[in-house]
């Protein structure tokens, strides 16, 4: 595997893509279009990468003795301490281009938004509050998207980008619940166990689909 797409991979390649495309897609939807669009692009893929890149040069040694093998710094065809460079200039490049993308408050919130999942990275994966900066970044993110077009989204889009944010952090832990559990890390979902993740999963589900059906109808 050459640099370039270890480097890719190591970013979460799918998750990131998601949110890169669903960040300026919605942005297009709601009428920005031309080079500050281009900006939404740029800035949405500097913060996606930089989030995806520090998780892996911090779980470096942890992926490795539970050989996580989908993980390039595993197959030893990415130095961990070569993401440094790229994390560096995913930053540098995040600020400026988040300013131009959505002006000073929406820009401020999507900095806020990756430094919240930074803080996810460093800080609290393994604890019982890593659900927090999941729902503190998906609660930003509409911010930064709706003020690229300088106006505000609704409370009701907030909360359910807040609850699709711990959703999605439930569903991602799932898979490695076992793994995490053995080697005695921590995370919400391994201190829940399987069946309340489940059941929590599914309030969450059921109040982010009654709000959405009350936003369309009512």
């Amino acid at each position: 595997m050459n640099k370039f797409l270890a480097l890719t991979k190591a970013t979460h390649w799918p998750q990131a893509l998601t949110m890169v495309i669903l960040a300026t897609a919605s942005s297009f939807y709601l009428g920005q279009h031309g080079l500050q669009l281009l900006d939404v692009l740029i800035s949405v893929t500097a913060g996606q990468a930089s989030v995806g890149w520090v998780n892996d040069y911090v779980d470096a040694n942890v992926d490795r003795e539970l050989n996580r093998a989908h993980k390039p710094s595993v197959k030893h065809s990415l130095d961990p301490q070569s993401l440094k460079l790229p994390i560096y200039i995913a930053l540098v490049t995040l600020v400026p281009f988040s300013f131009l993308a959505a002006g000073w408050v929406g820009g401020l919130a999507h900095i806020l938004a990756v430094g919240s999942a930074q803080v996810y990275n460093l800080y609290l994966s393994r604890t019982v509050m890593s659900w927090l900066p999941y729902a503190v970044s998906f609660l930003l993110l509409p911010v930064f998207v709706f003020q690229t077009v300088g106006i505000w989204p609704t409370w009701q889009i907030i909360v359910m980008a807040c609850l699709v944010g711990v959703i999605a952090h439930l569903f991602n832990a799932l898979p490695d619940l076992a793994i995490d559990r053995n080697a005695k890390l921590g995370g919400l979902v391994v201190s829940l166990g399987k069946a309340k993740t489940l059941v929590v999963l599914t309030l969450l589900m059921t109040l982010l689909l009654v709000l959405l059906l009350a936003t369309l109808f009512l």
